[in-house]
Formats: structure tokens, C-alpha cells, sequence
């Protein structure tokens, strides 16, 4: 039996909003490109965020290690650097995408709960400026 506090409100938009989960039992978890695509509709731009900033830390965090352990001279050496550290961070493509869509509709519902927080809290005073 449920109460009413446990029927979630229509007017609320964390509970109106569509929750990502596992396809029903007959059918396959679809490929990722689909579960990408279904997830900019569903979260909008926040995923792009977190996709490049997943791609960005990723790609300085190689360029660092590589610099840390090789000894290099000059903008070739520079630039070899960080052609090193792209390809290395094109080959964790598939493990990128799989955090990207793991962690944004964690983050999207906790934007979310914060807009909402934030929507309800009474405006500041007006300041006394003479």
C-alpha cells in the first residue's frame, strides 16, 4: 500500500523526469551510439560538458605522465608530446563514453535537485543603498 507521500508529484521535476534504465526483459541494451544520442535528448548539453571534460582531463593528465617520464626537446619534441598523449587518449574512447554515460544522469538529476533547492528559496532583501 502506498501513502501519499510516496506518489511522486507531477509537478516535480525530478520525479517527472524520465529515469535511464535497463531495456525491459525481451529486448537488448542498445548499442551506444543510441544510448549516447537518447542521453543529449534526455540531458542536453550537461552531457557534452562532461564528455570534454573527461576528454580534456584525460588527454592532459597523459601529456603530463608522458613529460614526466620522457625526456624531450624543443616544439618537435613538444608537439610529439601531445600527438602521444591524443592517441593515447583516443585509444580509452569506449571507457570515456562509458563513464560519460554513467556519470551524467547522476549529475543532470543533482543539477536538477539544486535549480529546484535554489528556484524555492525567497529572493534576498533589497539592498538599502543611499
Amino acid at each position: 500500500m502506498t501513502t501519499p507521500a510516496q506518489i511522486p508529484s507531477e509537478t516535480d521535476p525530478v520525479a517527472a523526469a524520465p529515469a535511464v534504465s535497463a531495456p525491459p526483459a525481451g529486448k537488448p541494451l542498445p548499442a551506444w551510439k543510441e544510448r549516447l544520442k537518447g542521453l543529449i535528448a534526455e540531458s542536453g548539453a550537461i552531457v557534452l560538458w562532461v564528455y570534454f571534460g573527461i576528454f580534456f582531463t584525460v588527454w592532459v593528465g597523459f601529456a603530463m605522465a608522458i613529460k614526466a617520464g620522457v625526456n624531450v626537446q624543443g616544439a618537435a619534441g613538444a608537439a610529439g608530446t601531445w600527438g602521444a598523449a591524443y592517441l593515447a587518449t583516443k585509444l580509452t574512447q569506449p571507457l570515456r563514453i562509458a563513464a560519460t554515460l554513467f556519470i551524467t544522469p547522476a549529475l543532470a538529476g543533482l543539477l536538477r535537485r539544486f535549480r529546484r533547492k535554489r528556484a524555492s528559496l525567497p529572493p534576498p532583501p533589497p539592498s538599502q543603498q543611499a
